[in-house]
């Protein structure tokens, strides 16, 4: 547009305004447009566009019968991306082609002079690339010129499209909410538990399904505030922690709780056990309205823990008093079941076996170390005297590990019950091969005197060689001697260079007799310990100033090291005796066997990691509470999750329940996450805690492949049982090891690939092995994959979540149950992960 017609359209004053919509009406060539320069517009139709121009609401002028538009910046959003700007001068036909079948009539109608408006009224639009439904508020109106003809039709137009959507949803809501609520009381009426609603501040009766009222069959309870249907409440812990529940909103969950109450209302009160779990309900506006109840009867099962309490303490008290019998004993006393396992074996026995009951009673003869001979044949014993009810004695010998050949005098005497029957067998074994060893000794004496004087000629004879070979070994002392005296200046040198290196370090060392237990330190090492250069200090003082939590381990370690020839590599702290600062200690050990094998020398270094530890102690510290934070709401969300699976188990709507079961999967994932953070956190403060148990090992293996596979489809599992084994360890840790171990070999495998998981026992040990066929390890990552927070870093892997703790905790599991764990791979070729228990 030229400066010409600029000034020129500043001679209409109609058209001045109207931003930005105003600025692209006066920028069209309107003399190529069928409507005209302005200045030849009807005047009608200038006093609406002035108007259009200059008001705030959404309006549209469709002038003439090719309808051509004029619009305002308030209705330029109605005609979105693809419709702006070549609406425009356009005609209404083309713009909006696709609804024209609905609104053509309509317009045809107003040029004949009618008015016609709709609220919320609803068209397909195609304004942003793709059709949607749009709702309006509008009134078509005629624009009629000063002798009543219509010229155009003004639309004012209000978009309703986001109102109309927000309350088709508040009703979808509001039927859900209305069916959710049906469908939670009828499973609250047909649930086995007790299940009551108490609603409002007195805590009203609102609902009581069947089962909670069958823990009171005779009282009447609905519409009846609790503390008037149960007036037995009223002044117990229990009264205030429903109304603290009810006032904080805080759930309490109680076990085993001690309830003196009725069944029937004035009826005797009965001591009666139950579980609660209380949780707040809240309305519309999340206040707290009413509490929900959850109950169980364990009275029963109360009843029984106790009798079991005063049956196991009858029978320890018998096991002591038969103990105090046979313990002082050297002779070796036992008992056999009538399946060949041992039920009793005295200190003695146990000592000899190196063993305690809790992994010898309950066992046979060869899993106590019996060669098969030996257990066949006391076997066959034990199935003589089921038969005759007679004792069996006997003599045995066999070689022995340190003590050499032993020979040993049995009798074995069967045990009788009320009606006669044998029910066990007795045994007794003494030690006899001193006596059979004099009776040799005597026989043979006559024979040994006999060799001896032949063997004193043969003497006389060697020593007149050995003075000869006397004098050759006295020349070649002399050599020996020089060289002696060279390597001497050696070592001297090199403990000069070791010295000093350990003086820069700022180490303390040790020496320690293996016979006399002499504790020699230098002054470092005292002062570690809180001593004074000038003090004495032995091992006793120094295992005193050790903290509680660590005392006896390192007690432990160092016997086991002197004595043993263990490892000494040991973490601990001290308080300084009088310093008394708090300070953690690095202590490394090794024994060496003096030349003339008399004594050991156990020889090793301290070093202060005070300030590491500190700040290894501050980030654990922190991941624990992260950690413990996080699962709080966690397992709430955990229950939401579970309980909104249940209710949409059989729903019509695949989407709410697949995405309900994607979100259980995400929520296990992130609990173990979390628990892998709290286990790394108790590990590295020494809290946790195993607590071993006897269980079979090949079942906890089956459970953990079928909770694998009804969450993971993308491979296929396979497993080679072995028969049942039963171990003693910690049945949920060693169950989180082994679903670690399957969880890697599927999330570092492609789809569809095979995992292989195997048991057997092999020497004494159970050994279980997971196999992939993933991508391998390479050797440098082998010697790393069980060190904490440690990640293989290759390009398949940096999609793969994980934090390096699984199999870092893995192994110190597997460690703390004095088993060992290993993995075998090649890049490319996949990897087999090990690890091995005692049995």
């Amino acid at each position: 547009m030229t400066a010409n017609d600029q000034a020129s359209f500043n001679d209409f004053p109609f058209l001045a305004g109207g931003g930005a919509m105003g600025e692209l009406i006066r920028s069209i060539n309107w003399s190529a447009n069928s409507l005209g320069e302005p200045s030849d517009w009807p005047l009608a139709l200038q006093q609406s566009v002035s108007m259009m121009l200059t008001t705030s609401f959404p309006v549209l002028i469709c002038w003439g019968g090719n309808y051509i538009q004029l619009y305002n910046d308030a209705f330029r959003p109605i005609n979105g991306e693809t419709k702006h700007p070549q609406a425009m001068g356009g005609s209404a036909k083309d713009t909006y082609a696709e609804i024209w079948e609905q609104i053509g009539p309509m317009f045809q109608s107003v040029m004949q002079g009618q008015t016609i408006g709709f609220p919320n009224f609803m068209v397909p639009l195609d304004r942003n690339g793709f059709v949607e439904d749009c709702y309006f508020d509008f009134a078509y109106s005629p624009i009629r010129d000063s002798k009543g003809v219509t010229g155009g039709i003004l639309v004012i137009c209000m978009e309703t499209t986001e109102k109309v959507k927000a309350i088709n949803l508040a009703n979808q809501a509001q039927a859900a909410v209305a069916g959710e609520r049906d469908r939670l009381t009828s499973f609250f009426m047909q649930a086995p538990a007790g299940i009551c609603i108490l609603s409002g501040p007195q805590l009203v009766y609102e609902l009581v399904n069947p089962a909670y009222q069958q823990l009171l069959p005779g009282r009447k309870l609905l519409n009846r505030p609790i503390f008037e249907a149960l007036p037995e409440l009223v002044g117990t812990p229990l009264e205030q922690v429903l109304l603290n529940v009810y006032r904080t909103g805080e759930p309490f969950e109680i076990n085993e709780l001690l309830i003196p109450v009725a069944e029937h209302e004035g009826g005797p009160t009965l001591d009666r056990y139950f579980t609660f779990n209380y949780q707040a309900r809240h309305d519309e506006n999340d206040q707290v309205d009413g509490i929900l109840v959850f109950v169980f009867e364990v009275t029963s099962m109360k009843n029984v823990q106790e009798d079991l309490r005063e049956a196991r303490e009858r029978s320890d008290q018998q096991k002591r008093i038969y103990e105090a019998i046979s313990s002082g004993t050297p002779d070796l006393m036992y008992m056999f079941d009538l399946d060949y396992r041992f039920t009793y074996a005295n200190n003695s026995l146990l000592s000899m076996w190196g063993k305690t009951e809790e992994n010898a009673i309950g066992k046979g003869l060869l899993e106590n170390g019996y060669e098969p001979w030996h257990a066949e044949m006391h076997e066959r014993e034990i199935d003589q005297i089921k038969v005759t009810k007679q004792p069996v004695r006997g003599e045995v010998s066999f070689p022995h590990a340190i003590l050499g050949k032993r020979v040993y005098d049995y009798i074995l005497t069967p045990v009788f019950n009320e009606q006669g029957e044998v029910t066990a067998v007795a045994g007794i074994t003494r030690d006899v091969s001193e006596r059979k060893e004099l009776e040799e000794a005597l026989a043979d004496s006559s024979e040994e005197l006999q060799a001896i004087n032949e063997e004193m000629s043969a003497v006389n004879e060697e020593q007149a060689a050995s003075n000869e070979e006397l004098r050759s070994t006295n020349e070649e002392l002399a050599v020996v001697n020089e060289q002696l005296l060279e390597a001497r200046q050696k070592i001297e040198e090199s403990e000069t260079a070791l010295r000093l290196a350990i003086e820069a370090a700022n180490f303390g060392t040790w020496f320690i007799h293996s016979v006399t237990r002499e504790f020699i330190t230098d002054a470092r090492l005292k002062e570690l310990f809180g001593y004074y250069p000038d003090e004495d200090l032995s091992i006793e003082q120094a295992l005193a100033q050790i903290t509680d939590e660590y005392r006896g381990y390192v007690a432990a370690k160092l016997e086991n090291a002197i004595y043993r020839n263990g490892d000494y590599d040991v973490t601990y702290s001290v308080i300084g005796l009088h310093d008394n600062q708090l300070r953690w200690l690095r202590a490394i050990g090794n024994l060496k066997v003096d030349p003339s094998g008399a004594f050991s020398a156990f020889t090793g270094m301290v070093m202060d990691i005070t300030e590491q530890k500190q700040d290894e102690i501050r980030k654990n510290d922190f991941i624990g509470m992260v950690s413990h934070e996080l699962k709080t709401p966690l397992t709430s969300l955990t229950a939401i999750v579970q309980v909104a699976n249940l209710k949409l188990k059989d729903s019509e709507d695949s989407f709410l329940a697949g995405a309900m079961e994607k979100a259980s999967v995400q929520v296990k994932r992130m609990a173990t996450m979390i628990n892998g953070f709290l286990n790394v956190s108790r590990l590295e403060s020494a809290k946790l805690i195993i607590d071993k148990r006897k269980f079979n090992l090949e079942e906890l293996i089956e459970e953990t492949i079928q909770e694998t596979e009804m969450t993971i489809t993308s491979h296929v599992f396979k497993f080679e049982p072995c028969n049942p084994v039963m171990i003693n360890a910690d049945h949920d840790k060693i169950g989180a090891v082994i679903t670690n171990l399957i969880s890697n070999a599927v999330k570092y495998s492609p789809k569809g690939k095979k995992v292989d998981i195997k048991c057997e026992v092999i020497g004494g040990r159970a050994q279980v092995s997971v196999k992939d066929e993933g991508m391998g390890l390479k050797p440098q990552d082998k010697e790393r994959v069980f060190e904490r927070y440690y990640r293989v870093e290759t390009d398949h892997t940096q999609h793969i979540s994980g934090f390096g703790i699984g199999l870092y905790l893995s192994a110190e599991i597997i460690h703390r149950h004095d088993g060992e764990i290993w993995v075998e791979s090649e890049s490319g070729k996949g990897s087999t992960f090990y690890f091995s228990l005692p049995l």
